[in-house]
């Protein structure tokens, strides 16, 4: 009896079957796939669609509808710097020109260290956020861009520094954002090639939109309809930008997501997954701290900050307390109907998850602390809002079972400060 033997591709999928007729000698029969499905394939990873997650052709989607609209967008613009460099104008200096470029640059490479020191450490934490951040900056240097030919030499210097330090901002949040998206997408160790095969849709898409936008610049030349039609480029690739990152289910916790998924669990006693926090989240917002009691009488906001912070703020007005964990110290202010919080981790205390768990369920009792009395509340050998470790590592299997990774720090937006707890040596 005969036996078939099949080769399989990472989605499963048959490629070729080898039947035995005889000793020694296959008959082979190679699938074929249709020409358009072939096409389609050669600009996914391989094993699409189990090879990445679910999330993953929503974003592309949309994704590519935006790059399409980007580049229609950005041969209007680039018109427009053209003519307010001079093009076609036999008075103006190409010297000038040059000089203009390379003011542009200078201060479009110093914008771009700057703004990957100050917030490179907080794009992974709120990727969604900066993925769509970064689209608006480079549509307000378009539209600054559109500017450029009415404006006398002065003016349009700053505004053409203007949009070249949007584009480098654009540039710093685009290309550190879709890392981490990428990396989100990626399921089988196969980020290098997905992240090919994103350049390849890119490519075509672009090169759709170039063509497109070949027949718009040359039929649209009314300074009137090229706003317009300007605006509605913006307004369409906006909008498509903000249903792609929409529509990513990130795994990780930031703080967002983390008091989301912590108040459903205080409130019903429900594990959110990420597809659900997904439909809740903001992406409007960065770094979301803020916090509220059960009752929404009271509204506050938690950072993580230094031992200083915890133990040497004292705004005016405000009523204050520190707690202390072995893991960290806690300073809490309140006055009226709000409050504030810092944690200051202490050092060999890696797991902020935990620290930021115990702010979110203090600030849901809030009510009751205040009741008690803050300091009587927290000297409690159990107070309201605390739970033991052997309480969280139950919550926190329970998230791990819910499809959330808890390895990876989304909570930090800056760089992780320790305390250190030492006892003084004498005549120091």
């Amino acid at each position: 009896m005969s036996k078939a033997i099949y080769d399989l591709d990472q989605a499963g999928n048959v490629i070729c079957t080898y039947t035995e007729l005889e000793k020694e000698k296959l008959k082979t029969s190679k699938t074929k796939v249709p020409l358009a499905k072939a096409i389609f394939y050669a600009f996914l990873p391989a094993g699409f669609p189990h090879s990445v997650t679910d999330d993953y052709l929503a974003y592309q989607t949309f994704d590519s509808l935006q790059a399409f609209s980007s580049s229609i967008a950005s041969l209007l613009a680039n018109r427009a710097v053209l003519e307010g460099l001079g093009v076609g104008n036999a008075d103006s200096s190409p010297t000038g020109a040059m000089i203009l470029k390379i003011i542009q640059d200078t201060f479009s490479r110093l914008a771009t260290i700057l703004f990957a020191h100050r917030l490179g450490q907080a794009i992974e934490p709120e990727c969604k956020f900066y993925r769509f951040l970064a689209d608006i900056f480079n549509d307000c240097a378009q539209l600054l861009d559109l500017l450029t030919p009415a404006l006398p030499y002065f003016p349009k210097l700053s505004v053409m520094v203007s949009a070249s330090i949007l584009r480098s901002l654009c540039g710093v949040a685009a290309n550190a954002s879709k890392a981490s998206l990428s990396a989100h997408f990626a399921k089988m160790n196969n980020l290098a090639e997905l992240n090919a095969k994103e350049a390849s849709q890119e490519t075509v898409i672009s090169l759709l939109g170039m063509l497109t936008g070949t027949l718009v610049v040359r039929m649209v030349h009314d300074k009137q309809t090229v706003w317009v039609l300007m605006l509605t480029l913006v307004g369409v690739h906006l909008m498509m930008n903000y249903r792609a990152v929409c529509s990513v289910k990130m795994r990780t916790l930031n703080r967002q997501r983390a008091t989301l998924v912590f108040r459903e669990w205080l409130d019903h006693a429900v594990v959110l997954t990420p597809a659900q926090v997904c439909q809740r989240e903001s992406i409007l917002r960065r770094c979301r701290g803020d916090l509220a009691s059960k009752s929404g009488d009271y509204t506050g906001f938690c950072d993580f900050g230094t031992y200083g912070d915890v133990h040497t703020r004292r705004p005016r007005g405000y009523h204050r307390y520190v707690f202390e964990t072995p893991a960290y110290f806690l300073g809490v202010w309140h006055r009226g109907g709000h409050f504030s919080m810092r944690i200051a981790l202490k050092e060999g205390a890696d797991n902020a998850l935990s620290a930021w768990f115990d702010a979110v369920n203090h600030a849901y009792h809030f009510d009751t602390a205040l009741k008690d009395g803050l300091e009587s509340h927290y000297e409690n050998e159990m107070p309201v809002g605390y739970m033991s470790d052997e309480q969280k590592q139950t919550f926190f299997a329970a998230l791990t079972a819910a499809g959330w990774d808890l390895e990876t720090n989304g909570l930090e937006t800056r760089d992780p400060i320790r305390v250190r707890v030492g006892e003084t040596k004498k005549g120091t």
